[in-house]
């Protein structure tokens, strides 16, 4: 988890610190992690906490709670102990102090199997609202609502996170190579996470 999320936080720190995203005066956007409960959530609290360590302008909103036992409590609490972590309910105020941000959607993974509801759905909606406007969207493992094996929504079409660039684990998903997955996925990015890389042929959903 720790491994995959450093990938991951490396990926967007050189494009932050490259010129794809930062602005003509060289100011990096601020990074606006939205973490679900679960290990998708967990990787997006340890890359605020790593792109922090490395000078990045970097917060994580917590859109669902992580049960307490959880390996992505343990995430969010270190995180939380540096500052960084932020209700759902403060978004509109962390959003509003920055000119520009980049978003990383860690709601949901793999582990996904019915249509969002509530507050998550809420966050899908509000990172599309900002995608439609040209904010850069990176969708970690593959983007939220989006079911990894059919590479459909799970509810609505417009409840999948369109994301510029998808940083999922060891492999592409079975999903990604169905014509419905292309809307959402942007670039894929495989990252590894320390154990044999997959073949195609014995590719596997986590």
């Amino acid at each position: 988890m720790t491994h995959a999320a450093v990938e991951c936080a490396a990926i967007i720190r050189r494009e932050l610190q490259g010129d794809s995203l930062g602005d003509s005066f060289g100011n990096s956007p601020r990074v606006v992690a939205l973490c679900g409960s679960g290990n998708n959530g967990a990787d997006g609290y340890a890359i605020v906490r790593t792109l922090h360590s490395h000078g990045i302008d970097a917060v994580a909103i917590e859109v669902a709670q992580c049960r307490p036992e959880s390996d992505a409590n343990i995430m969010r609490e270190s995180a939380h102990r540096m500052g960084l972590v932020h209700p759902w309910s403060n978004l509109a105020r962390i959003v509003d102090m920055q000119n520009r941000i980049v978003i990383v959607d860690a709601i949901f993974g793999t582990g996904l199997s019915r249509a969002p509801t509530g507050p998550t759905l809420d966050a899908i909606h509000w990172i599309n609202t900002h995608a439609s406007k040209g904010t850069q969207v990176y969708a970690i493992d593959l983007p939220s609502g989006m079911d990894c094996d059919s590479g459909k929504a799970l509810g609505v079409e417009a409840d999948v996170v369109i994301a510029n660039r998808t940083l999922t684990m060891v492999a592409k998903k079975s999903g990604f190579a169905a014509q419905s997955a292309h809307l959402y996925l942007g670039k894929i990015t495989e990252i590894p996470i320390g154990g044999p890389r997959i073949t195609r042929q014995s590719q596997i959903v986590e």
